[in-house]
């Protein structure tokens, strides 16, 4: 928990521009358009899973698979976190650059924005503006969004990686920041907020229950688009500017 509330706080977003923020968002909205295409497409379905199978264990991958192949897509997206799904859009854009399929609205738009605005949505800037500090992984309290294997979920220093690894969480804010069309410097006061609302309501069945997090944040998600989670109301001017 001291490392979730503390990636919540150190991150500062006065600097993001809207295009960044929005970029955000369709990542993951891409990644989800990319999921669904997979349902109906083996080729794609095949690269999907590929990629995903960087950051899952063979269980998971195996899931997710059954899933997509029985056109559960529900079920897919509830096994993926955030982070997934963004890095599952960014790196078949890597891997992938010469084809030129639309998988859906998102998709459209993004490749608009990346054309039009290169230097606010690429990956570097993402990467530094919405990761966290890897503080044992990467030795640096710089921030970042790390693609690394899933790792051991057991008392000791493998915990303190599992907790400093949460990239989800900004990703997932500023997705619904950004479906409220408030200012990125809105982040500032949101972003803390939303990740205690979200730790209050973390309960796992057992240590390696780490979906419970992904839960709790999907729980306080809907309590912030039902208007329940609000800004506060000494930086509601910010939101306009």
């Amino acid at each position: 928990m001291p490392g979730l509330l503390t990636n919540a706080v150190v991150p500062r977003w006065w600097n993001v521009s809207r295009n960044e923020l929005h970029a955000v968002s369709l990542y993951q909205q891409c990644g989800e358009e990319l999921l669904a295409a997979s349902v109906q497409n083996e080729e794609l379905r095949h690269k999907v899973l590929n990629i995903l199978s960087d950051r899952m264990i063979p269980r998971r991958s195996e899931r997710v698979m059954q899933a997509l192949l029985s056109g559960h897509l529900p079920e897919v997206l509830s096994q993926l976190m955030p982070a997934d799904i963004f890095y599952l859009a960014a790196e078949y854009q890597r891997r992938f650059p010469q084809e030129h399929n639309s998988f859906g609205p998102a998709d459209d738009e993004l490749a608009n924005l990346s054309q039009r605005y290169p230097n606010e949505v690429n990956w570097e800037r993402l990467s530094g503006d919405f990761g966290v500090p890897h503080r044992v992984f990467a030795q640096s309290y710089a921030r970042e969004l790390l693609n690394l294997p899933p790792s051991p979920v057991f008392m000791g220093n493998a915990s303190r990686l599992f907790a400093e690894t949460w990239d989800s969480n900004n990703l997932y804010w500023a997705r619904l920041v950004d479906e409220k069309n408030y200012s990125p410097v809105m982040l500032n006061s949101l972003v803390p907020e939303l990740t205690r609302r979200m730790v209050e309501k973390i309960f796992a069945t057992d240590f390696a229950d780490w979906p419970a997090l992904l839960r709790a944040a999907r729980e306080t998600g809907e309590e912030f688009r039902q208007g329940k989670i609000v800004a506060l109301s000494r930086n509601d001017s910010l939101s306009q500017r």
